[in-house]
């Protein structure tokens, strides 16, 4: 019974020292669900590699997706089904993690009420370049989620493109073949 004690305080104490990362993500506006965006790939697939990837045990990734409160049991599903790319992402490299959708009207403060909630040490997503169209939609209906995110998340914030995802895998197979 003290030995399963004991296990027991050790893993809490091991898991309090884990970084915990939230990456939040989103569907692809192009494709719908159940296809990730491009900007959400590129935040895991930039924290994974640059990262975790170097010491997974040192780290728990927490992947939140947000839905609007009306979303149907279909869309729930297709989120569901979103989340499992990311998942699998993860149990490539042995990476803790945990993946749920949180439902909320407005998704840049559903994802800062769970930093708080969560007392993340890091949140993660991924950003892109604005076109002239959504730059003035954006001026009407507020900022985007990441510059929300960037001024009011209570832990540091890194903001991804697909565009530095990108450059950083071309430069490693860049040094890949300029070893052989």
């Amino acid at each position: 019974m003290e030995n399963q004690e004991q296990d027991s305080q050790e893993q809490e104490s091991q898991e309090q020292q884990r970084t915990h990362i939230l990456v939040a993500v989103t569907k692809s506006s192009k494709k719908g669900y159940p296809n990730p965006s491009k900007r959400s790939r590129a935040a895991l697939e930039w924290i994974l590699e640059n990262i975790v990837r170097h010491n997974v045990d040192r780290f728990n990734l927490q992947i939140l997706h947000v839905q609007y409160p009306n979303a149907s049991d279909e869309e729930y599903e297709d989120g569901v089904n979103m989340l499992e790319y990311f998942e699998f992402e993860c149990h490539k490299i042995g990476a803790a993690y945990v993946a749920w959708i949180a439902q909320g009207p407005d998704p840049k403060i559903v994802i800062c009420n769970e930093v708080e909630r969560l007392n993340a040490d890091l949140l993660v997503m991924g950003t892109g370049k604005l076109g002239s169209i959504r730059r003035f939609f954006n001026r009407i209906r507020g900022e985007s989620a990441s510059a929300f995110c960037l001024k009011y998340a209570e832990c540091p914030v890194i903001t991804v493109s697909e565009k530095a995802t990108k450059r950083h895998i071309a430069l490693q197979e860049l040094r890949q073949t300029s070893s052989m």
